[in-house]
């Protein structure tokens, strides 16, 4: 087993014991954020999972109106119409922190949807598409919002994971061995000296007893 490069003595005892304790510490934090992670990575998952059935639900509505459309007006009207469709949206874009990890919060503005465009040659699935596609833009920030908070929070778990990975199989496996070398030594050490006490009591003993 690996030992750290450190001289054999009590300080160096002691400190690598302060030291290991600290990666322990370390190591339980750790492992409580990979939970709470975990858990916050599951909660948004199954958000962005409705979210995103919801909104293939808008735009294929949206995309039956426009094939509606391109039957009944033709490729040329629908483009033309598309032509005069100005975005009106707002987003505004903010940060929350989960666990240090920078989550986005987006809000879109989505004022009332006024036609950009005359009356002639429009017909109703036209109006339909733009007004789907206009409901369904909420959705869409929303999801946008979900997603980039589950990219982040999967790599923070990433980095979590190596972390505990390498405090659990590395970092403290190393300290603990380096801290057996050093108590088997001093204890080897301490026995030896009281040998060599035990030694040099008895002899004094025989030096007093023979000079009686």
């Amino acid at each position: 087993m690996e030992r750290l490069p450190v001289s054999i003595n009590k300080g160096n005892l002691l400190r690598l014991k302060e030291e290991r304790s600290f990666a322990r510490d370390g190591l339980e934090l750790l492992e409580e954020k990979k939970e709470a992670l975990m858990s916050h990575i599951r909660s948004l998952s199954s958000k962005a999972e409705r979210l995103r059935a919801k909104m293939n639900r808008e735009l294929e509505e949206a995309y039956g109106y426009l094939r509606q459309s391109m039957i009944l007006h033709g490729r040329s009207a629908c483009e033309r119409v598309s032509l005069a469709c100005r975005a009106s949206e707002e987003i505004e874009i903010k940060e929350k922190s989960f666990m240090g990890v920078a989550l986005p919060l987006m809000h879109i503005s989505l004022p009332e949807r006024i036609p950009s465009h005359g009356i002639i040659g429009v017909g109703v699935s036209m109006d339909a598409v733009a007004q789907t596609i206009h409901r369904a833009l909420e959705v869409v920030a929303e999801l946008a919002e979900v997603e980039v908070g589950l990219f982040r929070l999967v790599t923070e778990i990433r980095k979590t994971i190596r972390r505990v990975n390498a405090l659990e199989n590395i970092y403290i496996p190393l300290y603990e061995a380096t801290i057996k070398h050093i108590e088997e030594n001093l204890e080897e050490k301490e026995r030896e000296f009281l040998f060599q006490l035990k030694r040099q009591k008895g002899g004094r003993e025989e030096v007093v007893h023979g000079s009686l």
